[in-house]
């Protein structure tokens, strides 16, 4: 199988509120819109899509938001994290930096999924050893 574009579905009763969370304070463009469902494309990047879709329809059920991590790799996580917090976004974790090679922060949608945005850095060489054994 070869995967063209991965996206991502959460059943929620605020199409809206996520609708304008990830345009605002991702950049998210809208490519179809509808009462019942909104896709989203991260700009620049058209394999990689969120979507939202009413709740209670006949193939979904409601996310209750606990359990989903989304990753963004960002190029700078400090400016990121300072832009975010003057826009109001509440920040669930602040900014740390993480043995296994990651600097980031968490935030949560309108949905409560954890949004974990990262910077690569340089991982703790117990952590580096172990990246090393899959490389090929």
């Amino acid at each position: 199988m070869q995967i063209k574009r991965v996206d991502s579905t959460i059943s929620t009763y605020k199409l809206q509120e996520s609708r304008d969370f990830y345009v605002k304070h991702f950049g998210f463009e809208v490519v179809y819109e509808s009462d019942w469902y909104i896709e989203l494309l991260a700009k620049g990047l058209p394999t990689a899509g969120i979507s939202f879709v009413l709740a209670q329809r006949e193939e979904g059920e409601i996310f209750n938001g606990k359990g989903l991590i989304i990753s963004f790799e960002v190029d700078d996580v400090d400016r990121e994290f300072w832009r975010l917090s003057a826009e109001g976004v509440d920040i669930y974790q602040p900014i740390q930096e993480k043995p296994w090679g990651e600097r980031s922060f968490v935030v949560n949608d309108p949905n409560g999924v954890h949004l974990y945005i990262y910077k690569l850095i340089p991982a703790q060489p117990e952590y580096q050893k172990i990246y090393d054994a899959y490389k090929k």
